[in-house]
């Protein structure tokens, strides 16, 4: 057998090998669509944060109007998916909120799970298009122009978050007709160096501002709203990808 023949036979190999490498990635992504297995991909995310809620200090009332945009976490890829877990804080530098994220890109399904000491809430988003759910009841969906549909898909509210804004701004959140309070942006943490000790975040980088304030009193429902809308906001798009 000469050299040319040998050199033929290893490009077929690798041309083979790559062929169904890219088969497999591309099943996988299929994989992510159906409905089973994102249920027991969030399953095995809500086992892995409720092994850190020990860490999560405990509070009363009003958790909302406590949590920060002052986040750490540790990110991990594969060929398929960027892993993101990490903690949330409050005003005294104490975690309130651990979180999991798996992210596949802009046209696969993506999730995201968060325990407080008390409550546990999950995320599925395509896009800017999102269902949010607490105690493993579908609260509702978030689509992309703001729109807040409940449960039973009936328009409840609207919350327009500022697109591509590199300013820190708030926004309000308006449901059942009324403005029930203020999200403010989170800061992009993907540009930021040395994100991994809480100490770096609230005194060098000076984050820890409170995301959400209240303009009128909200029911116990709505109140569910505001602390998963507040948790979204810093474990989201706190982490969106820089291009």
């Amino acid at each position: 057998m000469d050299f040319f023949t040998i050199m033929i036979i290893l490009i077929t190999l690798v041309v083979f090998v790559f062929i169904v490498l890219i088969s497999f990635v591309l099943k996988k992504s299929k994989d992510v669509k159906n409905e089973a297995f994102l249920e027991d991909e969030r399953k095995l995310m809500l086992q892995n944060v409720l092994k850190r809620r020990k860490k999560l200090v405990p509070y009363k009332t009003d958790l909302q109007l406590q949590i920060t945009d002052a986040m750490t976490f540790e990110r991990s890829e594969d060929v398929r998916s960027i892993h993101t877990t990490g903690f949330l804080y409050n005003t005294q530098q104490k975690p309130i909120v651990a979180f999991e994220r798996v992210e596949r890109g802009k046209n696969a399904t993506g999730q995201l799970v968060a325990i407080t000491k008390k409550q546990t809430f999950a995320f599925t988003f395509l896009g800017l298009n999102i269902s949010l759910f607490c105690d493993d009841v579908l609260l509702g969906t978030w689509d992309n122009s703001g729109n807040i549909y409940n449960s039973e898909k009936q328009l409840i509210g609207h919350a327009k978050r500022p697109a591509n804004s590199t300013e820190r701004s708030h926004f309000p959140l308006v449901m059942n007709q009324r403005e029930i309070a203020q999200l403010q942006t989170a800061p992009l943490y993907d540009t930021i160096e040395n994100t991994s000790t809480v100490s770096t975040i609230f005194e060098e980088l000076n984050f820890g501002a409170l995301v959400l304030s209240k303009t009128t009193s909200s029911s116990l429902e709505e109140e569910k709203w505001l602390l998963a809308l507040a948790i979204f906001e810093v474990t989201f798009y706190g982490n969106m990808p820089v291009a």
